[in-house]
């Protein structure tokens, strides 16, 4: 009975101390519904289908968009491009993608942190394929969607070293 008591009082006393102090991390995982995730997925790619329709006819931001893709290398999609510039205008940023709204590691390897705190309001969209189950080598998957959040440069300060 001793030894049953004190082993159940030693790990008490081992998760109680190290969940007290932050050494413990109990994760709650979300589990969305199949129908919750269509409906996201849907609403993704009509955000991005409006970005492409709207960037067909903006010439200001396509010149803006190939002076920066030029510098990139010619790796930067103009509709991705144009989906954080609609987002940036939106909440009314200056600036523009991948100049002045990175990542949480964009600014990091910049030589930026972000501000204590500073939450993401932006965000882009990115196209991952996905295979299906058992492809064969004739069938190529599909595109999913996938959404990224960045900060804007004003929710940064330079790292001093």
């Amino acid at each position: 009975m001793f030894c049953s008591y004190t082993a159940f009082s030693f790990i008490f006393s081992f998760l109680f101390f190290n969940y007290k102090f932050g050494r413990l991390k109990l994760y709650k995982t979300m589990k969305y519904t199949k129908e919750e995730k269509q409906k996201y997925f849907k609403e993704l790619r009509e955000k991005w289908a409006e970005a492409k329709e709207k960037s067909l006819n903006d010439s200001d931001a396509k010149s803006k968009w190939e002076a920066i893709n030029q510098e990139a290398g010619g790796k930067i999609s103009y509709t991705g491009f144009y989906f954080t510039f609609m987002d940036m205008q939106a909440q009314g940023l200056d600036g523009l993608p991948y100049v002045d709204a990175k990542t949480f590691q964009g600014w990091l390897q910049s030589g930026f942190q972000v501000v204590k705190g500073a939450k993401s309001t932006l965000s882009g969209i990115t196209w991952l394929e996905v295979k299906n189950k058992g492809a064969t080598a004739d069938d190529d998957g599909f595109l999913m969607p996938k959404e990224y959040h960045l900060f804007h440069r004003s929710q940064v300060e330079e790292i001093i070293k």
